[in-house]
């Protein structure tokens, strides 16, 4: 499987890419195309996807900065689910010395329990900790979230650091950032 961050002029894998973000998650969930194309520039933001010659597996988009590696999204092609993609795109994940921070949706049905169950297959630790995802799209609502790391349970510490970069970073790629904030004096 090969890792492509894909050329914005190379717009038959783009679309492709794109497409199977805006099938794979929620609304809510996901950054206007105007957002992710601002995070793009950003060289902390890796928006990856799994190629194998043509066929696209899937995405893994994440962030990395100071030691730590926040996956903010990982797809697999639904007609390839189940053939452990997925978990090989985790491995590549955790193939650096970083630690790995993720959330997932409370454990409110069977699709969010199978997906924690998929996450400590693949050695991840539910932590103790809760985070209030600022909402992607002004339409949305703030959302807690349950945290997830490897290859160790964070501290409190390392909590804290994800939650302001994720409030202080990558809250800029979405939609009506900076919210009406009064200007700093």
């Amino acid at each position: 499987m090969e890792y492509l961050r894909i050329d914005l002029n190379d717009t038959a894998r783009w679309d492709r890419v794109w497409k199977l973000y805006e099938e794979s998650f929620p609304l809510a969930e996901r950054r206007k195309k105007d957002d992710h194309l601002r995070a793009y520039a950003d060289e902390r933001f890796f928006p990856l996807s799994a190629w194998e010659g043509e066929e696209l597996i899937g995405l893994i988009f994440f962030w990395e900065w100071d030691s730590y590696r926040y996956l903010e999204y990982l797809a697999v092609n639904p007609e390839l689910r189940g053939q452990s993609f997925g978990s090989q795109m985790l491995k590549y994940l955790r193939d650096s010395e970083h630690t790995i921070i993720l959330e997932i949706d409370p454990l409110s049905n069977e699709l969010s329990v199978r997906r924690l169950q998929f996450y400590e297959r693949a050695g991840y630790t539910l932590t103790p900790y809760r985070f209030m995802h600022l909402p992607y799209r002004l339409e949305a609502e703030p959302q807690e979230l349950l945290i997830l790391s490897y290859p160790n349970m964070i501290t409190k510490e390392q909590h804290n650091d994800f939650v302001r970069f994720v409030n202080e970073e990558v809250i800029r790629y979405c939609e009506g950032y900076p919210f009406n904030q009064a200007p700093i004096s």
